[in-house]
């Protein structure tokens, strides 16, 4: 007679566990990237350059799911978050843009002729006046111009009588300063500054100052050393104020007919006049 079999009753040992992948770095860096572009495509200015990032996160993305690396939920998030913010990034540009262009008015338009008799008993219509601060008509030396983003008035700005035959002063403040260009001349002129925004701004760098001539050629800031430059004036707060000198070099055929245009990032050119 066989003897029995024994049959073990000792249960197999488990296998251990297998850990999750980490995500990859791919995975990592499309998800950091979408997630910038979002943010920048929501603060107007940035909202400009977000399509980098957006698009850099949806190509990243892509590229993860392609190779099936690990962490699909963060690469699966880039492709979707990238399309998003190229989509604000455009509704807030175009907002801003917007909201930096003032609408001409126009005047309304009759749809009936008057007859001889009507147009020869109406009163004559006074002559149109022109909008003060257009380069045809400019605002005289002094006037104080408030330039606005698209949240609102951000700096007050005080065009003084100007210097336009500063050739002396530029050299007299530094020997190494070179001499005006022949057929032109320096133009010095002092500038006032009073911060009206919300929060700090620099000046020199918010506000634009050109010397449109006469001939309507339109000429920048000269960096030569001069007495209190512009560019000596600091970040400011809320009511702050600050005056600082700037010069051009200008074109000497009627010098004194040219303007200024002063301007801020996209909004329309308001001008004063330098005599």
């Amino acid at each position: 007679m066989s003897e029995p079999t024994l049959i073990s009753s000792v249960p197999p040992t488990p296998a251990p566990p297998v850990a999750a992948k980490p995500s990859s770095a791919l995975t990592v860096a499309a998800l950091i990237v979408g997630l910038v572009a979002i943010v920048c495509a929501i603060i107007p200015g940035l909202s400009f350059i977000a399509f980098l990032p957006a698009i850099t996160a949806t190509v990243l993305g892509v590229i993860a799911l392609v190779r099936k690396s690990s962490g699909r939920g963060k690469a699966t998030a880039a492709v979707v978050l990238g399309p998003i913010a190229l989509l604000v990034a455009i509704i807030v540009s175009v907002s801003t843009i917007v909201g930096n262009v003032t609408p001409d008015v126009a005047a309304g338009v009759g749809t009936e002729k008057p007859s001889t008799q009507q147009q020869a008993d109406a009163p004559a219509e006074p002559e149109p006046t022109l909008v003060e601060g257009t380069r045809d008509n400019p605002a005289a030396a002094g006037t104080t111009v408030e330039v606005s983003d698209n949240s609102g008035p951000i700096w007050q700005v005080t065009i003084g009588a100007a210097n336009v035959n500063a050739g002396e002063v530029v050299a007299g403040e530094n020997q190494f300063n070179p001499a005006a260009d022949a057929g032109f001349q320096y133009v010095l002129v002092p500038v006032t500054y009073t911060y009206v925004g919300a929060q700090t701004g620099t000046p020199w760098i918010d506000v634009q100052i050109e010397f449109v001539s006469a001939a309507g050629t339109t000429h920048e800031q000269e960096f030569a050393v001069i007495p209190t430059p512009i560019t000596d004036i600091g970040e400011l707060y809320p009511d702050a104020s600050a005056t600082g000198n700037l010069l051009v070099m200008a074109p000497s055929a009627d010098v004194e007919k040219g303007t200024w245009a002063v301007s801020t990032f996209l909004s329309e050119k308001y001008f004063v006049a330098v005599g």
